[in-house]
């Protein structure tokens, strides 16, 4: 993923500024997670990495910045690399390495979650729990907030311990639906997957709030079922490829010209941040940061695919020529492994049919 790919080319450029005698060995940090979205598009990436480089070798964090981005701007997959603000490192890249999103995260499938920002900690990787067997809405949040937070961290690079004997005890002792419990209902109605969702999406002291998912009457467009079907819509643009026998290329290296929309750019953009998010979400103990990660990538593929469509009924807008079809058709298959793989992260199957 490019967030990765990032963190190796800054790392190469600190190891050269320390090996050079510009930096003192000790400010060479690994700059997992520091990225975020930069002010210039979505082929654009910021860290605030040299300020901490800055404060452990005792140089202005403007100047740390300023030699970073001079060794980096000779990458020829990054298009711009400059200081910014008081310190910054922004960086711009190629519209071939922003094209490369979809086929990094096709090829990695499942995985494309996965990294290593958080190499180094640790986490516990507790079983899902049953919703249903939970006697509040408090106790389900917390429940489902403790098994996904571990898996976050798993995916982020974490070693994994397992609970104790005596936390293990409790949860097999709980396998039955609690008698009386508000949560019970609303599963038996929605089923355990859409209620999962919710409580995974739910932020920290709001679980009290998830009592109107059993006011059917007043509920408001669901996010867990956009999230679905934009997954099913993906998915169901390749199916529908193959059975109309619709001839696709492969792009090769007209990946990015193929792939040259706004709305295109946004969605690889986006795409892009999977792993980051993932492991900002472990990090910060934020579970819901990834549920609504995913709805943002439904919304976007929505766009996408109105803007941009793949199949021949899609409208004048449609693919004419096969190497945009190709092209199309791979950023389809990317948010559909992207969508998969989040909604792994949160304990749900993701749908290929709605």
């Amino acid at each position: 993923m490019i967030t990765a790919d990032l963190d190796a080319e800054l790392l190469r450029s600190l190891h050269a500024m320390a090996e050079a005698g510009e930096l003192a060995d000790e400010a060479v940090l690994a700059p997992g997670g520091t990225w975020r979205p930069g002010a210039d598009g979505p082929a654009s990436y910021a860290t605030s990495l040299p300020f901490e480089i800055a404060r452990l070798a005792g140089r202005p964090p403007t100047e740390v910045a300023a030699a970073l981005a001079a060794r980096l701007a000779a990458a020829s997959w990054i298009d711009v690399a400059e200081p910014s603000g008081d310190g910054y490192l922004n960086l711009t890249i190629t519209a071939d390495a922003l094209a490369s999103v979809a086929r990094q995260i096709v090829a990695a499938g499942l995985a494309c979650a996965r990294s290593e920002i958080l190499r180094g900690t640790s986490a516990l990787l507790r079983a899902w729990p049953d919703p249903a067997a939970a006697a509040t809405w408090q106790q389900a949040w917390q429940e489902q907030a403790d098994a996904m937070t571990g898996r976050l961290a798993e995916a982020a690079g974490a070693s994994i311990g397992m609970p104790s004997e005596p936390e293990r005890g409790v949860s097999s002792r709980r396998s039955h639906p609690a008698p009386n419990s508000p949560v019970l209902a609303v599963v038996a109605y929605f089923g355990v997957s859409a209620v999962r969702y919710h409580l995974a999406r739910t932020l920290p002291g709001r679980a009290d709030q998830l009592d109107r998912l059993a006011r059917v009457r007043q509920r408001e467009p669901d996010p867990y079922d956009a999230v679905q079907f934009a997954h099913a819509d993906a998915a169901s643009t390749l199916r529908w490829a193959a059975e109309l026998k619709a001839r696709r290329d492969d792009p090769g290296d007209d990946l990015a010209t193929a792939l040259a929309g706004d709305a295109e750019r946004a969605l690889l953009g986006l795409l892009s941040w999977l792993p980051v998010r993932v492991a900002s979400a472990a990090r910060r103990q934020r579970p819901d940061e990834l549920p609504r990660y995913l709805e943002e990538v439904a919304a976007c593929w929505v766009a996408c695919k109105q803007a941009s469509p793949a199949l021949p009924f899609g409208g004048a807008a449609a693919a004419a020529d096969p190497v945009v079809t190709g092209a199309r058709l791979l950023l389809a298959d990317a948010v559909r492994a992207v969508l998969e793989a989040g909604l792994a992260l949160t304990g749900i199957t993701a749908r290929d049919r709605i």
